[in-house]
């Protein structure tokens, strides 16, 4: 079977194949972002697309009037106030001991049985089921329904830290899948090392980047924060984005007078007043730019001087696709898994150790004085992107979801190398 032929088949696929994605709650990070790029991508001759979350938030409320396509249904499982007041507590941050307990309690003996019930429920009304987040574990292969999973971080980096006996569950849990879906080259490598062979299957489906799209929203007006400005749009969690590097090595580069740019951060966070207090100790408070979240950040990043990623792990690192497609040119982190596999190993974008304020200052000193380098830099991102396109994202997920549901060859999956070589061009 070859990969590049499913999409044009001459055989009609009728009737689209209804896929269900799954999420755990709506957030306003990167996970969501791609769910949001493969909801409006999805071509609608193929794919039938729902979305079910376990919680309600007001951050899902938002994305329902400002992203989600209105052509997909949202099924929300624990629906009613008592199933998901405490975890609105939860998240953010106001549940003492004794209520924490609680919700432990009603979570798994009370709240999961009954959404497992409604989810199977509202999963006979499709084809197939993508966990987008594996809060599902728990309920995978239910159903007579092929299930994939999707990865959006490292394995090897998040179960790093974990006991042997914690990983063995873990892989486990994968089994229950058809399929495992991972964004870059470097993790499905690291996990087909962890599978070893073992149920799922593991394929590399990375996000979806529609220049296009990107571009029109790009153009939308805004109020520049500065003449010139360098950009971050990042969650601020010094646990995943490191700001503080970022800080320190913009800091480096206003001191020695490298440029006169200002530094915008584009994201909320717990760490913003943290943040905050160590650009007042660094003297640079007055020429950094606390924008918080915002829902069209593509302006900023199309007339920024660059974009910077600070991270100390990613996954995909959707941002800076999104800078490359809209020829800005961007410094990352060399950090696991996919800063280095977006930017073509550093053909595509300047790639610096991860916590190296020197590294970074002179990257940005680089980007800022060096034109051949920057023009260089945009020629090279554009052509990366381009294979991150929807048609593309359309042809990997058609082959995904026929392999998965046994519509090619006499097995569940058949898989073959060039699935994981075309996705990666």
């Amino acid at each position: 079977m070859k990969y590049e032929n499913l999409y044009d088949r001459t055989e009609p696929v009728e009737p689209p194949r209804r896929i269900l994605f799954h999420i755990s709650h709506f957030g306003k990070g990167g996970t969501e972002t791609s769910l949001l790029a493969w909801l409006k991508t999805l071509d609608r001759k193929l794919f039938a697309p729902g979305v079910s979350v376990s919680y309600p938030t007001d951050e899902l409320t938002f994305w329902r009037a400002h992203s989600l396509p209105d052509d997909v249904p949202v099924h929300v499982l624990a629906a009613s106030k008592w199933m998901n007041a405490l975890h609105a507590r939860r998240r953010q941050g106001k549940q003492r001991a004794h209520l924490k307990l609680l919700h432990k309690v009603l979570t798994y003996c009370v709240i999961r049985p009954l959404a497992g019930v409604r989810f199977r429920q509202v999963a006979r009304e499709y084809d197939l089921v993508c966990d987008f987040d594996f809060s599902l574990r728990h309920l995978a292969g239910s159903g007579n329904l092929p299930w994939f999973g999707v990865s959006h971080f490292s394995l090897a980096t998040r179960l790093a830290d974990k006991s042997a006996r914690h990983i063995a569950r873990r892989v486990k849990q994968y089994g229950r899948y058809n399929a495992l879906a991972v964004l870059t080259p470097d993790m499905l490598r690291e996990a087909r090392e962890l599978i070893a062979g073992q149920r799922p299957h593991v394929v590399e489906l990375p996000n979806v980047i529609d220049v296009d799209a990107l571009r029109v929203k790009a153009r939308a007006p805004i109020e520049r924060p500065a003449e010139t400005f360098i950009v971050s749009v990042a969650r601020l969690d010094e646990g995943q984005k490191d700001h503080k590097t970022l800080l320190r090595a913009f800091a480096q580069v206003r001191a020695q007078r490298l440029s006169a740019a200002d530094l915008v951060l584009i994201g909320e966070g717990s760490d913003q007043a943290a943040l905050e207090q160590l650009a007042v100790e660094l003297g640079i408070r007055a020429c950094v730019h606390f924008l918080g979240f915002c829902s069209n950040p593509f302006p900023y990043i199309r007339q920024a001087e660059m974009l910077v990623l600070s991270s100390r792990y990613e996954g995909f690192g959707m941002v800076l696709g999104e800078a490359m497609a809209l020829g800005t040119p961007v410094i990352s982190t060399d950090c696991p898994t996919g800063p280095r596999d977006l930017l073509d190993g550093g053909k595509a974008g300047l790639l610096v150790p991860p916590g190296d304020v020197d590294e970074m200052a002179r990257a940005i000193e680089r980007l800022h004085t060096d034109t051949a380098l920057r023009r260089t830099l945009v020629q090279n991102a554009l052509k990366k992107v381009a294979g991150f396109a929807p048609e593309s994202a359309n042809q990997r997920m058609l082959t995904l979801a026929l392999q998965i549901s046994g519509r090619d060859g006499p097995s569940a999956i058949a898989w073959d190398e060039s699935v994981s070589t075309v996705a990666s061009r």
